[in-house]
């Protein structure tokens, strides 16, 4: 089973997507913290998929997503930045630290299922692919 990181101080947020994401056959974690993402990451190892909220008035999601992509040391992980608008210098750095796309919030589940399906799609490809590759 796909594994999921949500890192989203709204546990609202958290809580939604997780649920949405569980449904979609993904295990789902929340957690409130560019720090305790990479907590989690230590204890747990790196996720085929991570949401990190991003804004531009706080330069901790990019930080974040900066130090996962180079956690994945060349892995196909899928990284989405979570962004409330478009702002092209946010979504910039962003892309410059190693996002692979943008979700928008607030979502509902149709736009999330959307936003994620071709990712899941992938990340389940490309995890198959290194278990065939290994054996």
């Amino acid at each position: 089973m796909q594994s999921c990181l949500i890192v989203d101080p709204a546990p609202v947020i958290r809580k939604v997507a997780s649920r949405i994401l569980f449904q979609m056959g993904l295990t789902v974690e929340g957690v409130a913290s560019g720090d305790e993402a990479k907590a989690w990451v230590a204890a747990n190892g790196l996720p085929e998929i991570a949401i990190v909220a991003a804004s531009a008035e706080d330069p901790a999601g990019v930080e974040l997503v900066r130090h996962l992509r180079a956690e994945a040391e060349g892995r196909p992980t899928v990284i989405l930045a979570s962004i409330v608008e478009s702002n092209l210098g946010l979504m910039t750095r962003l892309r410059r630290a190693g996002v692979t796309d943008y979700i928008y919030k607030p979502f509902d589940r149709s736009a999330l299922e959307g936003w994620l399906t071709p990712f899941v799609q992938a990340a389940g490809t490309s995890a198959e692919s290194a278990s065939a590759s290994a054996a």
